[in-house]
């Protein structure tokens, strides 16, 4: 069964009432670590036998088709149960997954996650048809809902914070729900007993993090500055930082020029247009917009969007050089 967004806090409160096994499926990475480890506490408890949880690649389930039904007949060596995580599944995997749930015999629960899995792909499609599984969307959240999720967080931790602070955060935060609440934790234990965050806080302490340096690649690229873009990305890259997420932040990023053109193309003035995105762009960041909308044809950014989609897919799928392919869609839009 297809979970909607309204209805996955529910489910996760008591995922094995409704499912043997969830598909944890969307863009978002961060939400969908956040999300697992969610299922494993609350079906195992927070202080659980780590002998309890075992963790499976697509790879070693590739290479040998036995190990997932092994696992999930398996008896806990300790007593408990018992859960499985599958990361990464291969293609073809829903068949290993229903013949290994016909045959198994106790209430091992399997966690299945899948960053970037296409909803067209047979493993969502075998989720999304069978009763006793379920599949839950984790997306990158955008506008009011990361603007949500900072405010919560914060609250959480008793703090609040002003409304240039917010759109501040709003703005550098939510390219992955992990780093998002990494660096909100990081703020509250700065403010000490001082509750609410001002936006020099704000900027002090999230200055140098990875979604901003990300914000500058792309408006590097927006601009044409193909040896900051050069330097960015080798830094980007150095940090760890995946190819995948440098492709996705800026397919968002050129999304929302395009989202800017269609409200200027509908009347609205390019103040207007700016107001009306979610989230806000950062003041800061407004000359540099207005020079890449100069800069930017819809037609153009149009062709930079079907290229940097393509990009992603053959980052996602192949085995060897997502660097370079990267670097190489970077200097494609340079030319453009």
């Amino acid at each position: 069964m297809k979970l909607a967004p309204r209805d996955v806090g529910a489910f996760l409160k008591q995922p094995d009432r409704q499912a043997q096994a969830v598909l944890l499926y969307g863009s978002d990475g961060g939400l969908i670590r956040e999300r697992s480890r969610t299922v494993i506490e609350v079906l195992l408890g927070k202080s659980y036998d780590p002998l309890n949880r075992v963790e499976l690649t697509g790879a070693q389930v590739k290479a040998d088709p036995a190990l997932l039904p092994d696992e999930l007949n398996a008896m806990s060596l300790m007593g408990g149960r018992r859960v499985i995580i599958l990361r990464d599944p291969p293609e073809k995997i829903d068949s290993v997954i229903k013949s290994a749930f016909e045959g198994a015999k106790n209430s091992t629960y399997l966690i299945v996650e899948a960053e970037g899995l296409p909803t067209s792909s047979a493993l969502f499609r075998f989720f999304e048809k069978e009763g006793h599984l379920a599949a839950v969307p984790c997306y990158l959240e955008e506008g009011r809902d990361i603007e949500t999720t900072i405010r919560s967080t914060l609250s959480g931790f008793g703090l609040s914070a002003t409304h240039d602070a917010l759109m501040y955060l709003a703005s550098n935060l939510g390219n992955d729900r992990l780093i998002t609440r990494n660096e909100l934790e990081k703020i509250a234990l700065y403010m000490g007993e001082e509750k609410e965050i001002t936006l020099p806080v704000a900027m002090l302490l999230t200055g140098n993090n990875t979604a901003e340096n990300i914000e500058d690649l792309c408006h590097s690229v927006a601009l044409g500055d193909a040896s900051k873009s050069d330097k960015l990305l080798a830094h980007l890259l150095h940090e760890g930082i995946q190819p995948v997420a440098i492709i996705r932040t800026l397919i968002r990023y050129f999304q929302r020029l395009d989202l800017l053109h269609g409200y200027m193309k509908s009347g609205q003035s390019r103040a207007e247009a700016m107001k009306m995105l979610r989230p806000p762009v950062f003041y800061k960041a407004v000359p540099v917009i207005e020079k890449a909308l100069s800069r930017w044809t819809a037609g153009k950014i149009s062709y930079s969007l079907n290229l940097l989609l393509r990009t992603e897919k053959e980052v996602k799928s192949s085995v060897a050089f997502p660097s370079l392919l990267t670097s190489n869609a970077i200097l494609a839009l340079h030319t453009l």
